[in-house]
């Protein structure tokens, strides 16, 4: 809410619940945006940042971009005695395993790598068990603890577990702001004013986001990321 807020006051116009459906590109230029009601919007400048989406949303540029959108779980228990906020975050990179305190209780999540791309964010029974069980085996406290709520979500998820930065080259005025395989939360302001840059300035500056940029996959510059969970 405060990105909003603080964008609105700047100037900027949001429309909410407005899915778009086509982007519409000529001589090699963006020239408008298509909406599901019908509307297209007049732009020379596209971004897409719709996370697990954002292939989908590639597509109507007629842009394959090498990512795809992942099912993971969480979990979080009822209080336990003991728990408290000085808890600390834990990873255990053998198993993609993570918990940390939540509410009193424990959060826990952990990725499944045999779990087939795409958009089901309904909880797999089954794989809550496997979960559960790698949990208690980290943090043998667990065993007696309640769940009290969970949920499914997506990442959307590159060859090698990084974002994809900057100006696609196939388009002109087409730009990528996703791919961030789990790390987005973290790297989201950054890579927001990472954009503006690209767009205002012509390139990025504060950081060298060569690395990061759709060419990699065709240069060969790919630097897998192996810390996911």
């Amino acid at each position: 809410q405060g990105y909003t807020t603080q964008a609105r006051s700047l100037g900027a116009q949001l429309e909410t619940s407005r899915s778009v459906s086509d982007i519409r590109v000529e001589t090699g230029r963006i020239q408008s945006v298509g909406l599901e009601d019908g509307t297209w919007i007049d732009t020379p400048t596209v971004i897409i940042a719709a996370g697990p989406w954002s292939g989908v949303v590639g597509k109507f540029a007629g842009i394959d971009l090498p990512m795809e959108a992942v099912r993971r779980q969480i979990m979080v228990t009822r209080p336990i005695e003991g728990i408290g906020p000085e808890f600390p975050f834990v990873i255990d990179f053998s198993k993609s395993l993570y918990f940390h305190y939540e509410s009193g209780g424990i959060l826990t999540g952990m990725s499944n790598p045999d779990q087939p791309a795409g958009f089901d964010t309904s909880v797999d029974a089954a794989w809550r068990m496997t979960h559960f069980a790698h949990a208690v085996d980290r943090m043998p406290v667990l065993e007696f603890s309640e769940v009290l709520t969970e949920w499914a979500g997506l990442y959307e998820v590159t060859p090698d577990a990084q974002p994809i930065l900057g100006k696609l080259p196939q388009v002109e005025g087409l730009y990528s702001c996703t791919g961030f395989s789990g790390h987005g939360f973290m790297h989201g302001p950054v890579c927001g004013l990472l954009l503006a840059e690209e767009v205002l300035d012509g390139s990025a500056k504060t950081v060298d986001i060569d690395s990061l940029r759709w060419e990699r996959f065709e240069s060969g510059l790919v630097a897998g990321e192996y810390n996911v969970v």
